[in-house]
């Protein structure tokens, strides 16, 4: 009895992870390559994670409502991340600890970038049907390096390591003209 229940579990196991495998269609994989390959896309956030602010007490009660120290809610904050061939335009709202330097008394204290991507390194995952594409971005406030994964059903996520913050990632969705 004991043998056929650990054969039992060994069988669900494996077969829950068959189950897992990517569902993504034809036409969802074609739409996802060819919006990579024409770089025209705009990734807009839901949800913002910033990291290492667990510590700043006081700083919840600033926060959007349903929102907390981990995880972010963007629904009605305007931000976006747009690609348009060379060109990149980032408006992201930040939530998080600067390191160095800063703008005392400005209201432009999100992630903004307008201008072309200094370097791209696109990779596609055939295992989780996504695009992975690296930008490096400079500007005279920062740099930052962006890291957006595309997945095929529209949703997507992104990493921003910036030279004057603490990194922060967003989840949200992608959609081409």
């Amino acid at each position: 009895m004991f043998f056929n229940s650990r054969v039992l579990f060994i069988i669900i196991i494996i077969m829950s992870c068959t189950a897992c495998k990517s569902t993504a269609t034809i036409t969802e994989l074609n739409k996802l390559k060819e919006a990579v390959a024409n770089n025209n896309f705009e990734f807009v956030a839901n949800s913002a994670q910033p990291m290492s602010i667990a510590n700043v007490s006081g700083l919840e009660n600033l926060l959007p409502i349903g929102s907390n120290l981990a995880h972010i809610n963007l629904i009605g904050n305007p931000n976006f991340l747009i690609v348009k061939k060379d060109s990149i335009h980032l408006d992201m709202p930040y939530y998080g600890v600067r390191r160095m330097g800063g703008t005392y008394g400005s209201a432009d204290v999100g992630l903004k970038f307008n201008g072309e991507s200094e370097a791209i390194d696109t990779k596609f995952n055939a295992k989780k049907n996504n695009y992975s594409i690296k930008y490096s971005l400079k500007n005279p406030k920062e740099n930052l390096k962006l890291t957006l994964v595309l997945f095929t059903n529209n949703s997507a996520t992104l990493n921003v390591v910036s030279s004057h913050r603490n990194t922060i990632n967003y989840i949200g969705k992608w959609e081409s003209d």
